[in-house]
């Protein structure tokens, strides 16, 4: 008997093709949701499961993954070991499941903790989520408990450098943005460029304000027809951007800002 291509990408378990199904509805004109929640599966069960590094017991695992350079030792020092155990085990037993395939690969694509050759996972939702609750709550357990609560139960999601960054050795910073502002001058526009680079390394987004540069052919020192205007800067900013990223874990953001301003209209290429 033949099968249609739905049947043979689902025999394949390709997760991939599964969450693809989406976008084919049934005989009645239903989405397939089911197949978003088969691709859940199949992602765990094929990628991460077999990558995941396991330990004999969660004390053997955290502390290893202190003495490896994984884990801030100063985060776990600030609690009970007990209760930072007891922590782990009640997240591990919260009834979180992935919604969405979406969902899934990110988490374990850019969030979760994996050795430095990028090969295995050390960390799985419940674990990243107690992590940050306890960098968060320095020290209060009331705190720690309650902000795991909300995190697993999905009422709170703090931002991205949080998420990413807390509790871990080697880490950027947790805030998500900066704005600056870049005066008329050389040596202001070139601490932007810096400041691009560095906090893009931190893991923060960054805008400007270019209200203050003068616009393109301004004179310069009296000479007319001198000023590049607000473009090039920007694209400055944009290679500043483009160039630096948390260890490969996201790109750099920016955005600039420019308030009523004598710049003629012009055209981002």
């Amino acid at each position: 008997m033949a099968t249609t291509t739905a049947e043979r990408i689902t025999a394949a378990v390709d997760f991939h093709a599964l969450n693809a199904m989406l976008n084919l509805y049934d005989s009645e004109g239903r989405i397939p949701f089911e197949k978003d929640r088969q691709a859940v599966e199949a992602f765990m069960a094929t990628q991460v499961q077999p990558n995941a590094l396991t330990f004999p017991s969660q004390e053997d695992k955290l502390s290893w993954l202190v003495s490896e350079g994984y884990y801030d030792p100063q985060v776990l020092a600030g609690y009970d070991r007990g209760f930072v155990l007891a922590l782990f085990a009640h997240a591990r037993r919260a009834p979180f499941r992935f919604q969405t395939f979406l969902g899934a690969w990110k988490f374990y694509t850019s969030y979760a903790l994996k050795t430095f050759d990028g090969k295995h996972y050390l960390e799985d939702f419940a674990e990243r989520s107690v992590m940050v609750a306890l960098t968060l709550a320095r020290g209060d357990e009331q705190q720690a408990r309650q902000l795991t609560e909300e995190i697993l139960s999905g009422r709170f999601q703090p931002a991205t450098p949080t998420f990413l960054n807390a509790g871990k050795q080697q880490r950027g910073e947790l805030i998500s943005c900066f704005l600056l502002r870049i005066e008329d001058n050389m040596e202001s526009i070139g601490r932007a460029v810096n400041s691009a680079l560095q906090l893009s390394k931190r893991g923060g987004g960054v805008a400007f304000l270019l209200s203050n540069l003068r616009e393109a052919g301004a004179p310069i020192k009296r000479i007319e027809n001198q000023s590049s205007g607000v473009v090039p800067v920007m694209k400055m900013l944009e290679d500043a951007f483009s160039y630096a990223n948390q260890l490969g874990a996201r790109q750099g953001a920016g955005a600039v800002w420019l308030h009523v301003h004598p710049s003629r209209y012009f055209t981002l290429s």
